[in-house]
C-alpha cells in the first residue's frame, strides 16, 4: 500500500495525537512521577501554577493550550475544506 493512499489516516492520526498531547495531564503525572523541572508538561505547569495560587500565569498557559487547539482545529478545517472532492472519492471507494 502506498503512502498516498495512507495520507488521510495519517493526518488525522497527527490531527487526533496532537488534541490528545495538548490536554494530557493525568497519565503523565502518574507515569513520569511528575518529577519539578524534569517531567514537566504545559498542563502540569498549569496545574503547579494555580496550586501555587500564580493565577494569572496558570491562565496565560491555558490560553496558549486552548490557542494551539483553535490553532489545530481551524487547520483540519481548512484541509478538509480545500481536499473536500478527494475526501469524498476516498470515502465512496472505501464504502462502495
Amino acid at each position: 500500500m502506498s503512502l498516498r493512499k495512507l495520507r488521510w489516516g495519517l493526518l488525522y492520526g497527527i490531527f487526533l495525537c496532537n488534541a490528545r498531547a495538548i490536554g494530557e495531564f493525568g497519565a503523565v503525572s502518574v507515569v513520569s512521577g511528575a518529577v519539578p523541572g524534569q517531567t514537566n508538561t504545559l498542563p502540569l505547569e498549569i496545574q503547579a501554577l494555580y496550586a501555587s495560587y500564580r493565577v494569572q500565569a496558570a491562565f496565560a498557559a491555558a490560553s496558549l493550550l486552548a490557542g494551539l487547539a483553535i490553532v489545530t482545529v481551524v487547520l483540519e478545517m481548512a484541509l478538509e475544506r480545500h481536499h473536500r472532492d478527494e475526501l469524498q472519492t476516498v470515502r465512496r471507494v472505501r464504502v462502495g
